[in-house]
């Protein structure tokens, strides 16, 4: 599609009403979805935060609400079960979705049934129309005010604005404006920043003052991305599956959850991670573009979708055989000793954290604990790691991270690969287990108590599990 093309589409798309929207998006036309996306978001999140009170800011998030309620929509949507009569029936709709999941989550948190400002939690569609579609008027005064921040911005990021709403992609405004697509992204996420704070001042301030007083960079526009699937859930963060507009590339996205997001530390340590794994370009480890900013202000990591299972999934069904085990534990150490060559320790490496594609390829992920040895300190308090895989000196905060804290993980994760449990302390050789003695043998130096005791380097340990196979 040539620049004309684009801008004409882009235009189109953007000046149909909600009804024909709906009807493009029912006919499979999946930019239909991204305009009702990015026409009612701004606005669902401001809705959302209107019912949330400051007792339940930290544990309803708005944005995990609007998201939630985007999804419900276009899976009832894709199968014709909404019909508009009218051109404001689609925000009302999309409203009553989103007060509808607030306040199942607002029933969560509170023993009584009620919102913050009262209100009947069944009256949805009275609720939604509280917030009724602009008047003619207040559009011609949001554009008037749209044009004088647009007027304002630097020139730099005035030009690659323009370029982004005529339709063109980053590589194309790359070119044009002779700067790298980073340096892009940068600038349309500063440009859309100010825009923000001008025109949706209740939407970005709230959680970007408490986040954190450090302000990183964080360059990804959180609307390039639409997210689809919720993957997982930790103690400090979600993953979610997404897709690149206008594209069919998927992407994982990494979050803090909301109860973290106000932890400068929880922050800090979030932040850390990215930065490190934009440097590390393996074969095995997960890829990571770099950090990104939401609406309202939460940082985001965008990280290579990998298509596949845990390791940790995998040992729930079964074991591994001794032949699979070493296979797996190849490409581990072949990514473990890329990241120290970096200066990079893991301190986090067990099952759940090494995932597996639908072609086998082995890849290690989650730098949540990662220690930085090139500066000689890290995040404090940051450093950790999961019980029965951590190094023994670790857990007693005797000692900083070393490349023997990995070999230590390496070892409990070969035994658990190929037993489906952690090595009993005292680990010792048990003779009905005599096709494990060689591999027996490699654990328990791995599983010295004193590191100095342990493989001193990635390479001395691989080449002990080559003369077992």
């Amino acid at each position: 599609m040539n620049f004309v093309d684009s801008r004409e589409s882009f235009t189109k798309v953007s000046n149909l009403n909600s009804q024909e929207l709906l009807q493009m998006y029912q006919a499979g036309q999946s930019e239909a979805a991204t305009a009702i996306f990015d026409r009612y978001v701004a606005r669902l999140i401001a809705l959302a935060r209107s019912r949330i009170g400051s007792k339940l800011g930290r544990r309803v998030d708005a944005e995990d609400i609007v998201q939630s309620a985007y999804r419900s929509f276009f899976v009832h949507a894709s199968g014709d079960e909404y019909q508009l009569k009218e051109t404001g029936d689609l925000w009302r709709l999309l409203a009553s979705i989103a007060l509808h999941k607030l306040y199942g989550q607002i029933e969560k948190h509170t023993a009584a049934k009620r919102s913050v400002h009262h209100e009947d939690p069944t009256d949805l569609a009275t609720a939604a129309a509280r917030t009724p579609e602009p008047s003619a008027g207040e559009v011609v005064a949001i554009i008037e005010e749209l044009h004088t921040v647009i007027r304002d911005l630097p020139p730099e990021e005035r030009m690659v604005l323009m370029a982004s709403l005529q339709g063109q992609e980053n590589p194309e405004i790359s070119k044009s404006v002779n700067r790298s697509e980073r340096t892009v992204r940068r600038l349309l996420a500063n440009a859309r920043r100010k825009i923000e704070q001008r025109l949706l001042p209740g939407v970005t301030t709230d959680v970007q003052s408490s986040t954190s007083v450090v302000e990183y960079e964080a360059p990804l526009l959180y609307s390039d991305y639409v997210l689809e699937q919720l993957l997982g859930s930790g103690g400090m963060g979600k993953v979610f599956r997404a897709r690149v507009k206008g594209t069919k590339q998927k992407a994982a996205i990494k979050s803090l959850h909301k109860s973290r997001q106000s932890d400068r530390r929880a922050v800090a340590q979030f932040v850390k991670e990215a930065q490190l794994l934009t440097r590390l370009h393996h074969a095995n480890i997960v890829r990571v573009e770099g950090l990104g900013r939401f609406p309202g202000g939460g940082y985001f990591m965008v990280m290579d979708y990998v298509e596949g299972i845990d390791l940790q999934s995998q040992l729930d069904v079964q074991p591994f055989s001794i032949k699979a085990a070493l296979g797996i534990l190849k490409n581990v150490t072949d990514a473990i000793s890329y990241a120290h060559d970096k200066g990079i320790i893991h301190c986090d490496l067990k099952p759940g954290n090494i995932l597996q594609d639908k072609n086998g390829n082995v890849l290690v992920t989650d730098f949540g604990f990662a220690f930085l040895i090139a500066n000689g300190a890290t995040v404090e308090n940051s450093i950790g790691g999961t019980a029965g895989f951590i190094a023994p000196e670790i857990l007693s905060h005797q000692s900083l991270p070393t490349p023997a804290t990995d070999i230590y993980s390496l070892g409990v994760l070969l035994w658990t690969l190929i037993t489906g449990r952690l090595p009993e302390k005292p680990f010792i050789h048990r003779s009905r287990e005599m096709e494990l003695k060689p591999v027996f043998r490699v654990v328990k130096r791995c599983l010295s108590d004193d590191p100095r005791k342990r493989y001193q380097t990635i390479t001395e340990l691989q080449q002990e599990l080559m003369a077992i196979q």
